[in-house]
């Protein structure tokens, strides 16, 4: 039986057009996420990119540490933290912190990222983004199970290494990766992670085939499909509350996607 829930979508942007002082913007955009939750959603989801000039959220935990403590029942994730630029031993150790603030309501989800801009700029390779994302969803995975690691490989070396606190939630807490190419959903389902999707809804058959060949069942894993929706009284005055905001968000992401020139 599918159990649906129904979230929205928080990156904190702040464009010219409709521009609020930061501390403003932050402190109402943390008053619609608790009146979210009074209103019956089931999830807040944060998501990263870096160095945009509307203040597209770079920095998610601290922002998931603040929601835990203004809100109850509403579960937080990340959709998502981009795994290649962070350091997986402390996004672990802060996963499990906001886990501990929120009662286990926490749901990590990272990708492999495609702005050229934000590896190049801090001096990490855009090329090595698969090798990073695998040894740190590796490595995150055992130390969000309560291990003591020892890993030796390209990008990370760690020696008896063991996160304390813990997260609340066993046996672990649940790890999503967003993907759009067969081969980074592929690197999902065989890793056992969730999906969050990023394309068409025929992905997720495509996930769930690939979860079978490494003989997982599908029905122990979820998906999160991301989808624009705007309510009003009528299509046109639908179109003339959303369209500047619609048109500016795709229109960004377009231009992101075509300077990157692969797929993430």
């Amino acid at each position: 039986m599918m159990n649906l829930r129904f979230g929205i979508l928080w990156p904190f942007r702040n464009p010219k057009f409709n521009k609020v002082p930061w501390v403003d913007l932050y402190r109402t955009h943390l008053d619609l996420i608790a009146e979210s939750e009074a209103l019956g959603y089931d999830n807040a989801w944060l998501t990263e990119h870096h160095f945009v000039d509307d203040g597209y959220s770079p920095s998610l935990l601290p922002i998931a540490g603040a929601i835990s403590q203004r809100t109850n029942r509403i579960r937080i994730g990340t959709f998502l933290v981009l795994l290649p630029l962070q350091n997986p031993i402390r996004l672990a150790e802060d996963s499990a912190t906001v886990d501990i603030m929120s009662n286990g309501r926490f749901d990590l989800g990272v990708g492999l990222g495609y702005r050229v801009k934000e590896f190049d700029d801090q001096g990490i390779p855009a090329a090595t983004r698969g090798r990073r994302l695998r040894e740190g969803i590796e490595i995150m995975q055992r130390l969000l199970r309560d291990e003591c690691v020892t890993f030796e490989g390209k990008y990370n070396h760690l020696k008896d290494v063991q996160i304390v606190p813990p997260c609340v939630q066993k046996p672990n807490l649940p790890i999503w990766i967003g993907a759009i190419a067969p081969k980074a959903i592929e690197r999902a389902a065989n890793m056992g992670c969730h999906f969050q999707v990023v394309g068409p809804p025929d992905m997720v058959e495509m996930y769930d085939g690939f979860l079978s060949d490494a003989g997982r069942n599908p029905a122990d894993y979820n998906t999160a499909q991301l989808r624009w929706i705007h309510v009003a009284p009528s299509r046109d005055q639908a179109w003339e509350t959303a369209a500047q905001s619609l048109h500016y968000t795709a229109s960004r992401y377009a231009e992101w996607f075509a300077e990157a020139n692969d797929k993430p």
